[in-house]
Order: structure tokens, then C-alpha cells, then sequence
């Protein structure tokens, strides 16, 4: 009994050697100390235990190089950059790979009008979804124009019949089988970082809705400064319906442009809005009229924008800091209802296609 327990013991030191062995090189890597990982305490043996262990052969932990300084530096300045985001992570590792899924460039077409800028979301037999290509490019883009001379507005538009049908939950860069602490960290970081670039883009933003939107693409819109739109488009928050919170921080900027009867029907009822009554209740600025070029009268009300030295409208009535605020309690509170009876009861009823 003592000798199977002195072996026990044994393999429980060694097991332990190799798990701070590995958590040290972790912990390099994410510049914290082991110690927020494993407890310190030491492991305690008898006289007659510690002399056997002293003469049993013991396995060497494997010793890893530490990693290079300018990776750290690299990571580290890459982090930041991104913040965790999970679709421009998975883009990284999707281009590390070598995966044929790593182009993301196709996701988002650039043409230049003027000094114009006009973004079309190209995923249309998908419906133009807000996943890993086109947020991961969204926010390649949302760098570029903010520092180029050359553009002094956007215009954000669809292909196809759809603006937007809004974020595609199982390709957007979150794993899917994770601890639950994890997975509410990536989701709280996935909602935070789509809405992100829409709040601290410098300039003068718009929505040229070609056809309906539904969810992320309904309530990064009201982030913008201005939304046209053709006669066939919709707008659509079925958050109830989903058993998700609301996102996009459409708490604060629903009723600041719409009044709280048009927060109410579309947030808390998951009413879809007509482009008609959208634009009767404030949410589109200017309803394009049937058979005219959408495109293009969102690049002219743009330039007549920035003629008029207009900046941002929602910095008019927030500051950055409230918008930030309210993206991240959003954010969270969507990443904790993921795991409510009401989100999983919702997601079971659309598997079986039942309504």
C-alpha cells in the first residue's frame, strides 16, 4: 500500500510539473503571472514518501524557448489593435493556414465617387451576412478610409436583394465548443467590435438600404449619420424572437431618432418596419423613389454633407465615451443571454421550423 501510494504521489508531482511547465510558457505569452492560474501551494509528503521520490526516476518537464522579443512585440501590438476581435483573429488564423476562405477582399467592393467612397457588401447569394470576411474586411476598411486623403465620406450599401440579413452567429469567428466564461468573453467581444468602427470613424458615414436588413444590419445604421432608402427595403430587430437582448447601441440611438414609440414597435415588439414607415418615424432619412439610383443619390446627399462641414450626427447628441459605454453593456448582456432558456428555446423552435 505504502509503495502505491508513494507512486501515486509521484505521478500527481510530475503531472503537476508538466501543467506549470506549460502554464509558465502561457503566461509569458500573455504577460501574467502563473500564480492567477494555479494556486502555490506546495505539495506536502511524508519522511518515507519524500526519501523514495528522491531516488525514483523522475520525467523532465520539457523545456520550451521562450518566445523571440518582437513576436511578443508583434502580438502584443496586434492584440491591441483588435482588441481580441474575434472575426479578424479568425481571419489571421484562416491566412496563417493558408485557407482558401482567407481572401476576404471580394466581401466588400470599393468604388470611388468623387471623394466619395462606396462600400458594397458582396455576399449576396448569403444575403450579405455580417461574418468573418465581411468584418474582418469592414474593419480593414474603416482604417483605411479614416486616414486617406483622398475620401471624405462613405456610403455603405448591399448587393443582391438584401442590405444586410445581419451577424451569421456560427461563422464569425467564436469557437464553438469553449467554456462557457470563454465563449461569453468572445461573444461580449464579437458584439463590441462590430459596432466599434461605426462609433470612431471620423467621418461622415451613410446607409444606402437597397432591400431589407434584419438584426446587426438594422442597428449599425442608426451608428451612421444619415439612411436612404429604396421603396423595397425593410428593417427588422427580432430580438425577442431570437431570445437576445438588444445590440448596436440601439437602447440610446433608437429613441433619439425615432421617439420611444418607434424604439418600442421595433425593439421591444420585433416589428419590421416598412421603408415608408421607417422613414414616417424618423429611422430613414430620405425614402429614394422607385426605379432612381439609390447609389447615387446617397453620394450626392454625402457631398452635399460635407459641403456643409457636418461632421458626425451621433457625436451631436453623445460623446464617444457614452457610446462606447453603452456598446459594452450591450455587449455583455447579449453574451449572457446566449445562455437563457428564452435563447435556447428560440434557437431549438427555428431548428425544427417551427415559428
Amino acid at each position: 500500500w505504502s509503495t502505491w501510494s508513494a507512486a501515486r504521489a509521484a505521478a500527481e508531482a510530475a503531472d503537476r510539473t508538466r501543467k506549470m511547465a506549460s502554464i509558465n510558457t502561457a503566461a509569458r505569452l500573455s504577460r501574467l503571472p502563473a500564480a492567477r492560474f494555479v494556486s502555490r501551494a506546495p505539495l506536502t509528503l511524508s519522511a518515507p514518501r519524500a526519501r523514495w521520490l528522491s531516488t525514483a526516476p523522475q520525467p523532465a518537464p520539457a523545456l520550451e524557448p521562450a518566445p523571440p522579443s518582437d513576436f511578443l512585440a508583434k502580438m502584443e501590438e496586434r492584440c491591441s489593435r483588435e482588441a481580441l476581435y474575434p472575426p479578424a483573429l479568425e481571419q489571421h488564423r484562416r491566412e496563417a493556414s493558408g485557407s482558401k476562405a482567407a481572401d476576404n477582399t471580394g466581401a466588400i467592393t470599393i468604388e470611388l465617387r468623387g471623394r466619395v467612397a462606396v462600400w458594397t457588401l458582396n455576399q449576396p447569394e448569403k444575403l450579405n451576412p455580417l461574418n468573418v470576411t465581411t468584418l474582418s474586411r469592414l474593419t480593414q476598411l474603416f482604417a483605411e478610409a479614416a486616414s486617406s486623403p483622398a475620401v471624405d465620406a462613405v456610403v455603405l450599401t448591399g448587393s443582391g436583394r438584401y442590405l444586410s440579413s445581419g451577424a451569421a452567429f456560427f461563422d464569425v469567428g467564436v469557437d464553438k465548443v469553449n467554456w462557457p466564461s470563454v465563449l461569453h468573453s468572445q461573444v461580449a467581444r464579437l458584439n463590441v467590435g462590430i459596432f466599434h468602427p461605426f462609433i470612431h470613424f471620423p467621418k461622415p458615414l451613410f446607409i444606402a438600404a437597397n432591400g431589407p436588413a434584419v438584426g446587426g444590419g438594422t442597428t449599425m445604421q442608426l451608428l451612421c449619420d444619415a439612411v436612404l432608402a429604396a421603396p423595397g427595403a425593410t428593417f427588422h430587430t427580432p430580438f425577442k424572437k431570437l431570445g437576445i437582448t438588444k445590440e448596436g447601441c440601439s437602447t440610446l440611438t433608437f429613441a433619439q431618432k425615432m421617439g420611444s414609440e418607434g424604439a418600442r414597435r421595433m425593439l421591444d415588439e420585433g416589428e419590421k418596419l416598412s421603408a415608408a414607415e421607417a422613414a414616417r418615424l424618423g429611422f430613414v432619412d430620405v425614402l429614394v423613389e422607385e426605379g432612381s439610383d439609390l447609389v447615387a443619390a446617397a453620394c450626392e446627399f454625402a457631398e452635399g454633407w460635407v459641403s456643409e462641414g457636418r461632421g458626425r450626427r451621433i457625436l451631436e447628441h453623445n460623446t464617444l465615451d457614452e457610446l462606447d459605454e453603452v456598446n459594452e453593456q450591450e455587449g455583455q448582456q447579449l453574451a449572457s443571454a446566449i445562455f437563457s432558456k428564452a435563447f435556447w428555446a428560440a434557437t431549438l423552435r427555428k431548428a425544427a421550423g417551427l415559428k
